[in-house]
């Protein structure tokens, strides 16, 4: 794989503040107002395209207005990529503040929803970085195992016969993924690195999957620092106040059938081991029912 040629920084000066699995976040005070984010891969492992859609698609999206810390510049820190970006001070994702304050809960998933339908009403015609969901659905269905015979014959044929809206999608859309200013108030999409246009259910299914049967993991819970009834009581608030009450079981079927649709699109963007595609592919089916 060819490298990208970008500007090589040196860490003298950065102060860690933060690591996860995929990298780890730098603090500069010579430069104020901006965060480095240096990912645990080099090149070879592909984390240049990773990196280069989250700052492409990023980009993109807060061109078109939405609010998102704003890209500043892709760098290089020896083998690995990162990404120079405006900082939000004194953050919260609205899942840890929810986990840590469960009297908010309904608050937030109210002004989430708000925030997805301003998001979801969002067009993308203008902006080609950021590409076709239904496109990737279809790629996605073409390689899968999960599914075969009539019912991988009738899931292409519904993503085929679906509208390819310009419609702004985040690809990952939970509350961890929305975070708060505490000093302005300000709410932030975040790692949109993923994002992409088409029907708004895409974004819908996967939160609906993440609340309501990955919610019931330890480890997502951990992860988020929400309980599984905590999940799920945000979900029910964001359903109606996105949705309204009309319908609004109608509205979580239709989730659910989207979610399936997730589950396989998850198999096709990571490296599952044979035990996560033997529950994805179990899981596909029982939502499909």
């Amino acid at each position: 794989m060819t490298k990208t040629t970008y500007k090589q920084i040196d860490l003298a000066g950065w102060e860690k503040v933060g690591e996860g699995g995929n990298g780890s976040v730098y603090t500069c005070p010579e430069q104020p107002g901006v965060i480095l984010k240096v990912s645990n891969y080099t090149a070879e492992d592909g984390a240049t395209e990773t990196l280069a859609d989250e700052f492409t698609r990023s980009k993109a999206v807060f061109d078109l207005g939405l609010p998102t810390p704003e890209m500043k510049e892709m760098v290089r820190v020896g083998e690995n990529e990162g990404i120079i970006c405006e900082a939000v001070t004194n953050k919260k994702s609205f899942a840890r503040i929810s986990g840590e304050a469960p009297a908010h809960i309904d608050h937030l998933a109210d002004r989430m929803a708000k925030l997805a339908k301003q998001f979801h009403s969002t067009d993308t015609s203008a902006q080609t970085a950021i590409p076709s969901m239904k496109a990737l659905m279809l790629e996605a269905l073409t390689d899968t195992k999960m599914l075969s015979g009539k019912r991988l014959e009738q899931a292409i044929a519904f993503v085929q016969n679906m509208e390819d809206a310009p419609t702004l999608l985040h690809g990952d859309f939970t509350f961890s993924n929305l975070i708060l200013s505490l000093d302005t108030d300000k709410a932030y999409w975040i790692d949109l690195g993923r994002a992409t246009h088409g029907l708004p259910m895409f974004d819908l299914g996967h939160f609906w999957l993440f609340c309501n049967l990955f919610g019931k993991k330890q480890r997502v819970q951990d992860i988020v620092h929400m309980t599984d009834k905590q999940m799920v009581q945000f979900w029910n608030t964001f359903a109606l106040a996105y949705n309204g009450p009309d319908n609004l079981d109608t509205f979580n079927a239709e989730c659910k059938r989207f979610a399936a649709l997730d589950v396989i699109l998850l198999g096709h963007i990571q490296t599952l081991n044979w035990h996560e595609r033997l529950f994805l592919g179990l899981l596909v089916k029982s939502l499909m029912k």
